[in-house]
């Protein structure tokens, strides 16, 4: 299976991206009661307008697409929101880890690593299946409830949170844990992420003409 690298010069117009299969369809009595059934089996999905503009973000698109091979390849997908956490001077943590570099269409694969700055880690174990989730906060102010965090390559918005001790916050998440985690492991608050692959064969596809910018509406779901 193919790993994508993330399209850095696409740039997101509109996102979106609900949980969906949370509850089965509610089933009806006889007095007309409905009866709503949890799954724990939500999963991330996601809807974006991309703007494409210029040659080598035309390319680095054109490249992302055949990676990901239709529904087969995946991609970390970054959670962008407007409102993140903040670093330790109360200031919004930046969303990239990196400044953009100058690229080249000669480039075999696209994308930049950078070393991430850790803003926080598990507190405590945490079992398979837990939406309860205690961190230890160095570089942040803390996690407000709303707010998307992700785990390895796992995102979960913030249900509820609160302090016991001073250095650490205990949330309620969503959704439930995909695997066990181990204390120390890092928690990504500036650039959540969400592995994910396209939700149909065609996505992402872009027209052959000669405008210089383009836009495509491109469609996720999480790949558990």
């Amino acid at each position: 299976m193919m790993r994508a690298t993330w399209p850095e010069l696409a740039r997101w117009q509109d996102v979106s991206y609900p949980l969906t299969g949370l509850s089965l369809d509610p089933q009806q009595s006889i007095n007309g009661a409905e009866t709503v059934v949890p799954t724990m089996r939500g999963k991330w999905t996601m809807t974006a307008q991309v703007v494409i503009a210029g040659e080598a973000a035309q390319l680095e698109w054109q490249t992302f697409v055949a990676q990901m091979e239709g529904r087969i390849g995946t991609v970390l997908v970054p959670m962008r929101s407007r409102f993140r956490p903040m670093d330790r001077n109360g200031k919004f943590t930046p969303f990239r880890h990196t400044a953009q570099f100058a690229r080249s269409q000669t480039f075999e694969h696209w994308g930049f690593e950078a070393t991430a700055i850790s803003r926080a880690t598990v507190a405590a174990d945490a079992a398979l299946r837990s939406t309860r989730l205690s961190i230890a906060i160095t570089d942040t102010t803390g996690v407000r409830p709303g707010q998307i965090i992700s785990i390895g390559e796992r995102a979960h918005r913030v249900q509820a949170a609160w302090s016991e001790a001073e250095g650490t916050q205990n949330l309620m998440i969503q959704p439930p844990l995909r695997e066990a985690v181990a204390a120390g492991a890092d928690v990504e608050l500036s650039r959540p992420v969400c592995r994910m692959r396209f939700a149909s064969e065609g996505e992402g596809v872009i027209d052959e003409n000669m405008a210089r910018v383009q836009s495509v509406s491109v469609n996720f779901v999480e790949a558990v």
